[in-house]
């Protein structure tokens, strides 16, 4: 990747493009996030997330071929955490993706990585995240970068309802 970085207001077509191609790309995937274009992700949406400065991407060759976004405040209130911290050090790591086309390079654990390194010049003390239970290769990612499952549990999505997943935790 020759770039991670918080994503701009001139960004948006680029990460609109990342994001359209992750869910257009999911019927052919055997694990993934199950968005859905257009409701969660959207372009407003991602739009707003951007003008509040949580959205970090990956760039090559001046594509945006990667991004997540890092939002504070604990969401999982129904979760016993091993450690407690304010809401304001708590990073939610949401919408981490790679496009289909550069999977398997090594760019996840590298936005993955300025991720917590961003998180932590924030301030925030841990980052915690949800993945659907049957999506293996992302639970793999997180735990290989120091992740800790916490708790497998069931969380409703508002765009796909009732799910069994799993959350996790790294401290920063």
């Amino acid at each position: 990747m020759d770039e991670t970085r918080v994503a701009r207001p001139s960004d948006i077509k680029g990460v609109a493009a990342l994001y359209k191609a992750i869910c257009d790309h999911q019927p052919l995937d055997k694990y993934g996030a199950d968005w859905t274009w257009g409701e969660y992700p959207s372009v407003d949406g991602l739009q707003q997330m951007i003008e509040n400065a949580t959205v970090m991407i990956g760039l090559k060759d001046q594509q945006v071929v990667a991004g997540g976004v890092l939002t504070t405040g604990e969401e999982y209130p129904q979760v016993e955490w091993p450690h407690h911290f304010a809401n304001d050090e708590i990073g939610i790591l949401h919408l981490y993706g790679v496009h289909p086309e550069y999977r398997r390079t090594g760019i996840s654990t590298e936005l993955l990585q300025a991720i917590i390194k961003q998180a932590g010049q924030e301030g925030k003390k841990a980052i915690h995240l949800d993945v659907l239970a049957g999506n293996v290769p992302s639970k793999k990612l997180y735990v290989k970068n120091g992740f800790e499952v916490v708790q497998s549990l069931v969380l409703h999505y508002d765009d796909i309802g009732d799910q069994s997943a799993q959350v996790l935790e790294r401290r920063i």
